[in-house]
């Protein structure tokens, strides 16, 4: 048997799981056994790469914080054939928004830096956040149930940045002005304004922030501050748990299989 792991960076971050027949347990076979290896070794290995499927199922709402559906729901398998001895278990390499959880999933595999994420690009592309820079939520933001800045939030602030986000916090508008031009936006349900610091002014950070009037006045609220590329630790261990699950389980299931295996032939008079 041999698992093979492909680098979650590749088309498809993949466990590839090879069985020798002629070396399963190590073990000698009886002529019948030997008749039945093909199909018992493919329900075993099918067997034991769904456990492996369904453990990093498990293994991500237990790691992450607040997992998205498409994040715990990342995880596939294509199943052994009596002509292909193997079983792949992989991660979805292709999203129909954003990034595909192979990608974004690999810091988190192997450690180091993450990819950036759409809004980031576009926003470097407008020279609007520099490219040392990662965009992470700000104390002010709209979180969703995963803990992500709302997506409204974030199409707001792209819609305006493809209009001309401002690029300060300075404008030409009088204070009274800005307010009155708030309020139309508010009353249409548009929310504030945005605008862009890329170096820090006084206490405010580099990042994306949101202006807004109450009855009381103006305020300014933080929804992206820029930082410098975050590192990660490996904590989704999918290689190791694969081969856990894999010395835990596959004699199990071959044993299991072979028997009836040999058994259902007997009985149709193949021994």
């Amino acid at each position: 048997m041999a698992i093979t792991a492909y680098a979650a960076g590749a088309r498809n971050s993949l466990i590839k799981i090879d069985v020798d027949a002629d070396n399963v347990l190590a073990r000698q076979f009886t002529a019948l056994e030997r008749t039945q290896l093909p199909f018992a070794v493919m329900q075993a290995v099918n067997a034991t790469a769904f456990e492996i499927r369904q453990t990093w199922k498990r293994t991500a709402q237990r790691v992450f914080d607040r997992p998205t559906p498409l994040t715990v729901n990342a995880v596939l398998y294509r199943k052994a054939t009596k002509q292909q001895l193997f079983a792949t278990v992989f991660i979805r390499d292709e999203a129909t928004k954003g990034t595909p959880p192979a990608k974004y999933l690999q810091p988190e595999v192997e450690g180091g830096q993450r990819r950036l994420k759409g809004m980031e690009r576009l926003l470097q592309g407008a020279g609007l956040m520099p490219q040392n820079r990662y965009a992470v939520p700000g104390k002010g933001a709209p979180l969703d149930a995963y803990g992500n800045v709302k997506a409204g939030t974030v199409r707001k602030i792209l819609s305006q940045s493809r209009a001309g986000l401002e690029a300060g916090y300075t404008s030409n508008e009088t204070d009274a002005g800005r307010q009155r031009r708030l309020r139309r936006q508010q009353k249409r349900g548009g929310g504030g304004s945005y605008f862009v610091l890329q170096k820090q002014r006084g206490r405010l950070m580099p990042g994306i922030y949101e202006r807004y009037v109450t009855g009381f006045g103006s305020g300014l609220k933080s929804i992206f501050v820029f930082v410098t590329t975050p590192t990660y630790t490996a904590r989704y261990d999918i290689y190791g748990l694969a081969e856990r699950q894999w010395n835990t389980l596959m004699p199990f299931y071959f044993n299991r299989e072979l028997a009836k295996a040999v058994e259902t032939a007997t009985i149709r008079g193949q021994g």
